[in-house]
């Protein structure tokens, strides 16, 4: 691949205004937790936003409860896109511009199979 066609790392600074907004947004580090958040939590606040939006519905007036029962969920996608954006901007820069390994088909399978023959070696 020449110059010219070789990709560039994606710089914050250099990305378009919509997108360095959505990074400003504060985010807490959840480290490992974040797989348990994503997969445990989110769901269990988007079904109790349900209710919470069945009671904001009926409780208050027409053009304050619609507004309401927007709040929670347009949070929620901006919270998702934020740690889409960081994430994407990740895998970017560590993959696609540093560059994928080049492997061959029959060494991995090699190594594979060496590596299954050293388990059934140490079990018996």
């Amino acid at each position: 691949m020449d110059e010219k066609q070789k990709f560039k790392k994606i710089n914050k600074k250099d990305l378009p205004i919509f997108y360095r907004l959505i990074l400003k947004i504060p985010l807490l580090s959840l480290g490992s937790f974040s797989g348990l958040f994503w997969a445990i939590f989110v769901p269990i606040f988007i079904v109790l936003n349900f209710f919470l939006d069945l009671f904001i519905m009926v409780y208050f007036s027409f053009p304050i409860n619609l507004a309401l029962t927007f709040v929670i969920p347009v949070l929620i996608f901006i919270l998702f896109m934020r740690v889409m954006l960081e994430r994407m901007i990740n895998w970017w820069n560590s993959f696609i511009v540093s560059g994928y390994t080049q492997r061959e088909l029959s060494k991995v399978i090699n190594e594979y199979v060496s590596l299954i023959k050293n388990k059934r070696k140490a079990k018996t």
